[in-house]
């Protein structure tokens, strides 16, 4: 019974990937203002981003928003928590914890978790999601030296 799952799913995940565009707008953003935490985790979202590892970008995501704003040796060590408070879509931002947060927590049933038939493709859908509300909310930190 897993064997027949596993297959299938290594089936579609080799034709589901988030876009080239996405993709390259990750992988180009320079995380050099980031403490060590961040950095670790934001090398390993690429990699599970360009593998087609959607669940797994979508937790990253979240964690890497959480880290940002707590680890001092990165932007919230030397930002003011006014600039964090106005980064990024607040209504994504909730997205991505909540999506997470189904994920991570069993809670009931859930879309794209479920066995559906466009189950992997909903979950492409929403790490493309996480990773643009992510960087949206990465791009509106003004990280200064």
């Amino acid at each position: 019974m897993f064997a027949t799952k596993g297959k299938d799913l290594k089936k579609a995940m080799g034709n589901a990937e988030l876009s080239a565009s996405l993709l390259g707008r990750l992988s180009a953003f320079n995380m050099a203002d980031f403490g060590p935490h961040a950095s670790l985790l934001y090398g390993e979202l690429i990699t599970s981003a360009s593998a087609g590892l959607p669940a797994s970008t979508i937790i990253l995501a979240a964690a890497i928003v959480d880290i940002v704003q707590h680890e001092q040796a990165g932007p919230a060590g030397y930002l003011d928590g006014v600039v964090f408070a106005y980064a990024g879509s607040t209504a994504n931002l909730g997205w991505l914890r909540w999506r997470r947060n189904h994920l991570l927590h069993h809670e009931g049933p859930s879309d794209g978790l479920m066995g559906e038939a466009d189950a992997f493709c909903w979950l492409v859908g929403d790490a493309e999601r996480a990773v643009t509300a992510l960087l949206d909310f990465l791009d509106d930190l003004s990280f200064v030296d």
